[in-house]
């Protein structure tokens, strides 16, 4: 069976936005769920970057040559992400006291919820950059794949033939 990458891809993205959003208000999910849920989120950030590493790849070696601006302006926008995500998920594992990994001495003098924050809050903006520039490709994959029903194997003889 082959794997539709493009429908991975784009499911993966949706579980990727609703969890981001559920996740950013820890108060309506509980701390240990917010932390859980960094964590998952975490490893499907990691999954999406494998998706898209021929793209990530391509993309670097041809950046100074003939390349659309659109393309660059992507590339920059995602390794913004991609910096941000991480500030975001080391800080979150450092400030966590659900999940038991005792990291609150790792630079004991610097702030950490505020990096934490202030990476959750810049990734809304970052993340609402990333969704406007690939709208055409959402608006496209979900009618495809959202709105429209499924088919039940072909119609028998008579159905084809009007009988």
């Amino acid at each position: 069976m082959k794997i539709n990458k493009t429908k991975v891809n784009f499911f993966l993205d949706i579980l990727f936005v609703i969890g981001f959003v559920v996740d950013l208000e820890f108060r309506f999910t509980g701390l240990r769920l917010h932390e859980l849920i960094g964590l998952a989120f975490t490893l499907i950030f990691a999954l999406h970057l494998l998706l898209h590493w021929d793209w990530i790849w391509g993309v670097t070696k041809t950046l100074f040559r003939n390349l659309l601006q659109e393309s660059r302006l992507n590339y920059l926008l995602n390794w913004l992400l991609f910096i941000d995500a991480l500030v975001l998920v080391v800080s979150g594992l450092i400030i966590s006291r659900t999940l038991g990994l005792n990291l609150q001495g790792v630079g004991r003098n610097l702030p950490w919820q505020q990096w934490h924050i202030l990476s959750a809050e810049l990734s809304l903006v970052i993340i609402a950059a990333h969704i406007g520039m690939h709208w055409k490709w959402i608006a496209t994959f979900g009618k495809k794949y959202l709105l429209t029903l499924p088919k039940f194997g072909a119609p028998r003889r008579e159905e084809a033939h009007g009988a």
